[in-house]
C-alpha cells in the first residue's frame, strides 16, 4: 500500500490517500483537498472520516459529488456532518455509512478497522490498515487531540488514552504534524492520564 499526505486548511489538517491496485481511499479530506484527490487518483473507492470536525471533513461532499463516493464517518460523530457547533461547514451533508465503535470494513481491497477512541469528539477513531494506524486528532507526535471543544469530555479522553496503552505497535499517520509511533506515544500517554 502506498500513501500520499497533504495538509491542507488554516490548521493544516492532513490528508491522506491510500493506495492499492484496486483503487484509493481518501481519509480526512480537508479544504482544499479535492484538487490533490484529482491530482493522484485514479481509481476513487471512498472517503472515510476519523472523527468529523469541520477540518476533516471540509471536501467530504466535493468529492462525493465529483465522484459519487460513499462517505464512511464513526457513528457517534455523524451528527457533526450537519450539524457543526464551529459553523465552520459550507455543505452540510449526512454521510452513507455510519461505522459502529470499533467496527471493521472491506472496500475492494482494504481492510480497515476504527478503533474507537472517545474524548476529542464522542465517535473519535484511529483507522487501521496494512499494520499502520491513521490517528486523526486522538494521538500526535508528542501530543493528545483537545478535549475542551463542544462535545468533548475529559472523562472519555482519559479512559481512551488508557485503553490506547493496550494497542500493538504501529506507525501513526495524525491528523495534524509529522508520523510517529504506538512505541512513542507509549512515553507520554501515561503523562497525559495521570494530569486528566
Amino acid at each position: 500500500m502506498k500513501i500520499l499526505s497533504k495538509s491542507f486548511g488554516a490548521y493544516a489538517t492532513n490528508c491522506y490517500i491510500l493506495i492499492k491496485d484496486c483503487g484509493e481511499i481518501i481519509i480526512d479530506p480537508g479544504d482544499g483537498a479535492l484538487e490533490f484527490v484529482r491530482q493522484n487518483c485514479k481509481n476513487l473507492l471512498a472517503i472515510l472520516n476519523t472523527h468529523c470536525h469541520f477540518d476533516h471533513i471540509y471536501d467530504d461532499k466535493k468529492i462525493k459529488d465529483e465522484y459519487n463516493l460513499p462517505i464512511y464517518v464513526p457513528k457517534d460523530d455523524a451528527f457533526l456532518c450537519s450539524k457543526d457547533p464551529f459553523g465552520m461547514i459550507e455543505e452540510p451533508f449526512n454521510p452513507d455509512f455510519l461505522v459502529e465503535p470499533d467496527g471493521s470494513l472491506q472496500i475492494a481491497d482494504f481492510t480497515l478497522k476504527f478503533h474507537h477512541f472517545a474524548g476529542h469528539t464522542p465517535g473519535c477513531s484511529m483507522i487501521e490498515t496494512n499494520g499502520v494506524m491513521f490517528s486523526g486528532d486522538f494521538l500526535f507526535k508528542g501530543s493528545i487531540g483537545r478535549y475542551d471543544f463542544p462535545f468533548s469530555s475529559k472523562i472519555e479522553m482519559k479512559n481512551s488514552l488508557k485503553k490506547a496503552l493496550n494497542l500493538g505497535e504501529f506507525v501513526l499517520y495524525p491528523g495534524h504534524g509529522e508520523k510517529t509511533s504506538m512505541s512513542e506515544a507509549r512515553e507520554f500517554i501515561s503523562y497525559f492520564i495521570e494530569r486528566l
